[in-house]
């Protein structure tokens, strides 16, 4: 709901997506930094300050998941270097009340066919190690 509401851009809390290898979670302090003031009384948001406030971690669920077994190298900044944009592989996140799987993240054939689509290198090893 936060890039709906409040316009914020992914990038604004998953800082490294646009650069890193990973996108990753924000630290909790990147959350409670706003969440202090915007709509502290909402249940999650509550749960949120009052973990922080004890010291104690947030256990963050991952929702896409790429397997080991895939033996895949993906690089989130390469894909935002492509002007790829989030909600092409995570979803219309903005709608979801709760972050929810929307691809297939292992599915090749996926990949394989926006690659082709965007004239993106199909050579395994461009993806493969």
């Amino acid at each position: 709901m936060h890039v709906v509401q409040e316009e914020l851009e992914c990038t604004r809390c998953h800082r490294g997506a646009a650069e890193q290898k990973r996108a990753g979670l924000p630290p909790m302090f990147v959350c409670v930094a706003c969440h202090r003031h915007a709509i502290p009384d909402h249940p999650e948001v509550a749960k949120l300050l009052e973990a922080y406030d004890a010291k104690q971690p947030i256990l963050w669920r991952k929702v896409n998941v790429m397997p080991e077994s895939a033996m895949v190298q993906f690089h989130h900044g390469a894909h935002a270097r492509a002007e790829v944009a989030c909600t092409e592989c995570h979803g219309d996140v903005p709608t979801m009340t709760v972050a929810a799987p929307v691809r297939q993240v292992a599915d090749m054939s996926w990949c394989v066919d926006c690659h082709r689509e965007r004239e993106a290198s199909v050579d395994c090893i461009a993806c493969h190690y």
